[in-house]
């Protein structure tokens, strides 16, 4: 298993053309994936910086080539589990529970935080249900989406 410092967050950027980029996002450092959720602008810039574990190099990705930006706990995963991409009933987690269909098909659930950023950025923070998988959160590029529905709603208690 790849570890990294806490400083430093794993991402797998996955590109509409299929292709992956593996490494590093630059310019988040000293957060960590959950607190991502929360960020001011619930947004990332038009053109993020990877640098790659392998050959130390540095890949600038536009979101416009991105479907979405994975934020994982490691770079290889586990390839024998099966992730859980829907909930079962309401998430304990506070923000809006909504459901995303991607352009090639693939459909998954989570949390969003409850604010207009969601609708008015290129893309969101989401929080996917299953906590056991790699994925930590997701940063969900609006343009590779074909459906998008707010399922329910969670306040604080």
């Amino acid at each position: 298993m790849t570890t990294a410092p806490t400083s430093r967050l794993r991402v797998i950027a996955r590109l509409r053309n299929g292709r992956a980029v593996k490494g590093f996002i630059q310019g988040l450092d000293g957060m960590d994936p959950e607190s991502l959720l929360d960020h001011p602008q619930n947004t990332l810039p038009l053109e993020i910086v990877i640098s790659t574990p392998d050959s130390n190099g540095l890949v600038t990705v536009s979101l416009e080539s991105l479907k979405a930006l994975f934020f994982v706990k490691s770079f290889e995963g586990n390839k024998d589990y099966r992730e859980i991409k829907f909930f079962d009933k309401s998430p304990p987690i506070e923000g809006l529970w909504v459901r995303a269909k991607f352009y090639d098909g693939e459909a998954l659930e989570g949390v969003v935080r409850n604010s207009l950023d969601y609708l008015t950025q290129p893309g969101f923070f989401l929080k996917p249900p299953d906590a056991q998988a790699n994925n930590e959160v997701m940063y969900v590029v609006k343009s590779s989406l074909i459906d998008f529905r707010v399922l329910g709603v969670r306040t604080r208690y």
